[in-house]
């Protein structure tokens, strides 16, 4: 798994347990899990196809170096661990998200785009590979996004109580499980990462804030505040089904947000943005998830679960609320892991000829077995 924040590449060799003769009833343990850091030339070249100037050789051949990049990283990932590949059912990718078009212009068709080969990662691994899991709930009429509703609600449902499973990668987004999954549904909160790392890029040379020290360092700028919150009006207000991604909160997203304020400390830029991510979920919770007779839980995933100035604000938010905010992992899912389990329980419905996306999340007609398979 590799998302829009491009901080690693996620491998988990998880086993799934059917516990029943429902291929649904499923159980996942996590048995080894590894952060794969991009190698600086390929997330220099995989940065600059996030911009439209770019050609179709460069995109032909960043295609497969990334599967390359996969191939080796799930390889030495084997040999780490000593695991028999005979024993590897298959691989299941996601790939590297390229663009994400879910508002197309006239002249154009709404479509996605992940590089990274999966018959190239299947030759070199010798294991089959599963993956481009998108494309179907789109080809159905759904965006394509959040994919992780269904294995959301295979793992973590429980009777009597919403529970509110919050993803804060490149961007933020939100799994409503309810018992039914008819009732289920998700949508991208907003920015989760994204705008916080390009100011730790801009102004630091940094990736992102480790430890939240900067954040930490700083104070709200309640101008700064309401200027994002101002600006991103019109996605906060959109009702889900939606999704998002690094297309809308780009560096020139972050620039223009900044105009008539450059003489602020860069620690309030950055403090002012973590807030910002915190406020959208609130928002999104608030307008579009929770009734005032609500039962519910949140659990947060992803590199936000480990900033703590981010996961404070999310408390003080929803304090009033008397909503707990806790990191996944008391529900024993890995914080980091989280995504790359939900891909390999993808990977494993696909096999099954089962559906693997949640129309209520994706806007899809129907539900849709998701992906491709490449053999070996």
């Amino acid at each position: 798994m590799s998302g829009t924040s491009l901080d690693g590449l996620d491998i988990a060799y998880v086993n799934i347990k059917q516990n029943s003769s429902d291929p649904q009833d499923i159980s996942v343990q996590l048995i080894n899990f590894d952060i794969v850091e991009y190698p600086q030339t390929l997330k220099a070249k995989i940065l600059k196809s996030f911009k439209e100037e770019f050609d179709s050789r460069f995109m032909c051949s960043l295609n497969f170096e990334i599967a390359h990049f996969y191939a080796q990283s799930v390889n030495d990932f084997i040999a780490k661990y000593n695991l028999d590949k005979a024993k590897v059912d298959f691989v299941a990718t996601h790939g590297q998200t390229i663009y994400h078009l879910i508002d197309p212009s006239e002249n154009e068709v709404k479509s996605t785009l992940q590089l990274g080969d999966i018959s190239v990662l299947a030759q070199q691994v010798g294991i089959t590979t599963i993956g481009d899991f998108r494309p179907a709930d789109m080809a159905n009429g759904g965006q394509g996004a959040p994919l992780v509703p269904m294995p959301d609600w295979l793992l973590l449902k429980k009777p009597n109580t919403i529970r509110l499973l919050q993803n804060i990668g490149g961007m933020g987004n939100v799994t409503v499980v309810k018992e039914d999954i008819n009732e289920i549904f998700a949508f991208d909160t907003g920015p989760g990462n994204i705008l916080i790392d390009l100011a730790m890029q801009k102004f630091y040379n940094q990736g992102y804030d480790k430890d939240a020290k900067v954040a930490l360092s700083g104070q709200v700028n309640k101008a700064l505040l309401e200027k994002l919150i101002q600006k991103d009006t019109d996605y906060l207000n959109i009702k889900p089904p939606k999704s998002t991604g690094r297309e809308r909160y780009s560096i020139e997203y972050l620039n223009d947000v900044l105009v008539g304020f450059e003489n602020i400390p860069h620690q309030d830029v950055v403090s002012t943005l973590t807030q910002y991510t915190a406020y959208s979920i609130y928002h999104a919770y608030t307008n579009y998830v929770l009734t005032n007779d609500t039962k519910a839980e949140i659990y947060v995933s992803g590199g936000g679960a480990n900033n703590i100035y981010l996961m404070n604000a999310l408390k003080e938010y929803f304090k009033p609320l008397d909503i707990p905010v806790n990191q996944s992992n008391v529900l024993n899912i890995n914080i980091d892991a989280k995504e790359a389990i939900a891909f390999a329980v993808l990977g494993y419905l696909t096999l099954q000829k089962l559906p693997g996306n949640v129309p209520n999340a994706t806007g899809a007609k129907k539900f849709s077995i998701l992906g491709k398979i490449a053999l070996v």
